[in-house]
């Protein structure tokens, strides 16, 4: 049956088929080119192997794909993370859950991982601000998070945010170079995530 533009519909089911092929290729693609700004249209749609027109049945454009990107993939993330940490543990636990599940997380889905923190990102994109809003974007949540568990470990008088930023870029770096040289011996994850909390939470 046909809308009223004249246009045939997809059969049930095709048309979300066809955007998830769309952001899997745009994922894809992101990893292979680094940055978010070298990304095209036709790139993506040569991928998914379909003409340029049918990205735009389900995004307005790239920036809107790029955007639904992200966003998907933080919400992978931060459920992952959400499940790991235990909701009535104490906050000194729940800091070491959080990032043994970061570098668990970043184990099984390293492409997932690279796309979110591994790749330049474009102009414009949220980032965590100190005293931030909250529920405005899935990635400054992720981070608030940390941040949350992070405030519950120390004094009043802290300042949390730097502190959650220094953890989170010990995780970062601990899990990227793991990933490009997985031959050095590094330290076990465990005894990783315990040293960041000695050294950053005290």
């Amino acid at each position: 049956m046909n809308d009223p533009a004249g246009r045939a519909r997809n059969p049930r089911g095709q048309g979300e088929r066809l955007r998830t092929a769309l952001m899997d290729a745009a994922r894809e693609l992101l990893l292979e080119l680094g940055d978010q700004d070298k990304l095209s249209v036709r790139g993506v749609t040569a991928r998914a192997g379909v003409s340029p027109n049918a990205l735009y049945l389900h995004f307005s454009g790239k920036e809107e794909l790029l955007t639904a990107v992200m966003i998907a993939s933080y919400q992978e993330l931060r459920a992952f993370l959400r499940a790991g940490v235990p909701a009535e543990a104490d906050p000194i636990d729940q800091l070491r859950a959080f990032g043994q599940a970061y570098l668990d997380f970043a184990t099984q889905r390293p492409g997932i991982y690279r796309v979110l923190f591994m790749t330049k990102v474009r102009e414009g994109v949220p980032i965590p601000a100190r005293d931030g809003a909250s529920g405005e974007d899935e990635g400054v949540d992720t981070f608030n998070d940390l941040l949350a568990i992070v405030t519950r470990c120390l004094p009043d008088d802290a300042d949390a945010f730097t502190q959650a930023a220094y953890f989170w870029a010990g995780l970062h770096g601990f899990v990227a170079l793991h990933q490009v040289i997985p031959a050095f011996p590094w330290p076990d994850g465990t005894d990783y995530v315990q040293r960041m909390i000695d050294v950053h939470i005290g």
